[in-house]
């Protein structure tokens, strides 16, 4: 079994000003049980500062990562490890268009790319990635309520820009979508604006269906939506009811069943709550929010049936707010702005037969200063 990534001597401040890059120390000390990941990838996170530029965050801190202005105080951002392992780095700019952000594994320059038309939708909307292969493919709701969509084969650069990919007004401008991928073809869910899990799926023709997956009214239009791609797609959302739901897309892209099925009992996630989905290989499924006592919280299927936990004490989470994770081997790390600290978790999967919950992480904090607050929309992925 790998072991997770060591974060060892892992100094991130968050920096204010022009220039100002800070090492502090942390606020408690790492896991002692951590060892190192492989050497070719690296744990990295990125935000939007107030300043309306993109930060990075490494195991050797924080510093700015674009030196213009890309986007609004706080956007959203999307980030994916490419092919050839560089990121490319995803924000609706403050032109209303896509914007890209691209490291060179040659240089370790940052190339900045405005894609596409401006004016698509609002600036800082959210937006959501995949890599699926050599591809990359990106989704964000434009003003017109449509779901927009660009590809890239190979390097992302500056292609066709993003294109309409659904009928206008299906979901509310600017709200949350997950990208996912069955079958190498991409697509992504979201709640529509009739408040029911919705779809955009691409064929093997290049042409696009819009496929409602579950009955109007019962979650948040455009709210909280997570996706997990392994062999089909297990797509989440928090419902009126506090429930979260999970619906299956695992032959073509037509859900299976129809009508989602409840995960957890009632009251356990906020309406509308920011979703982050993850699939250990031949493992669990595992679903994280922050949830109304502000601990950032898992459902997980570990035990064979589905469980809720806490992996967090309570307060380190503005409830509902975004956090993001990425999934390695058996471990999940997981990143959120909250509680006045830049907070980093390290949680693992339980092989059976688990202890009974609570599974709490491991959890690293760095004080948050300007530029970058509480609640800001993160992105983590790996590189290289």
């Amino acid at each position: 079994m790998s072991r997770p990534l060591r974060l060892r001597g892992f100094r991130v401040a968050l920096a204010a000003g022009i220039a100002l890059a800070l090492a502090l120390t942390p606020t408690a000390p790492p896991p002692a049980h951590a060892a190192q990941q492989a050497a070719a990838s690296q744990l990295v996170g990125f935000a939007v500062g107030q300043d309306g530029r993109l930060y990075r965050a490494t195991t050797a801190g924080v510093a700015p990562y674009t030196s213009a202005v890309v986007a609004p105080p706080g956007a959203a951002v999307s980030a994916v490890r490419q092919s050839d392992g560089n990121v490319a780095v995803f924000t609706v700019g403050t032109q209303g268009g896509l914007v890209v952000a691209v490291t060179s594994s040659a240089t370790s320059a940052v190339t900045v790319y405005h894609d596409g038309a401006n004016n698509l939708a609002p600036p800082g909307a959210r937006l959501s990635a995949v890599t699926v292969g050599s591809a990359v493919h990106v989704f964000f709701v434009g003003h017109d309520g449509a779901v927009y969509s660009t590809s890239y084969t190979g390097a992302v650069r500056p292609g066709i820009g993003p294109r309409r990919v659904s009928a206008t007004g299906v979901v509310p401008p600017g709200a949350t979508v997950a990208a996912a991928w069955q079958s190498g073809l991409p697509g992504a869910v979201f709640v529509g604006a009739d408040g029911g899990l919705n779809s955009v799926w691409r064929n093997s023709a290049g042409a696009w269906a819009t496929v409602p997956a579950g009955p109007a009214g019962v979650a948040t239009p455009g709210g909280g939506v997570a996706a997990a791609s392994t062999a089909g797609v297990q797509a989440y959302y928090a419902g009126l009811d506090g429930k979260l739901w999970q619906v299956g897309f695992t032959s073509g892209p037509f859900p299976v069943p129809w009508t989602p099925v409840a995960i957890s009992g009632a009251g356990v996630v906020p309406a509308g709550a920011r979703l982050a989905a993850a699939r250990f290989v031949n493992g669990p499924s595992n679903v994280f929010f922050a949830g109304a006592d502000g601990a950032v919280r898992v459902v997980t299927d570990q035990t064979g049936s589905w469980v809720e936990s806490a992996t967090t004490p309570p307060g380190v989470a503005r409830p509902g707010s975004p956090l993001a994770l990425v999934a390695v081997d058996d471990f999940v790390y997981s990143a959120w702005c909250g509680n006045g600290l830049w907070w980093w978790l390290h949680w693992w999967w339980r092989w059976p037969p688990p202890p009974p919950p609570p599974w709490y992480g491991d959890t690293f904090t760095l004080p948050i200063g300007n530029p970058i607050q509480y609640a800001t929309e993160v992105a983590v992925t790996l590189y290289r």
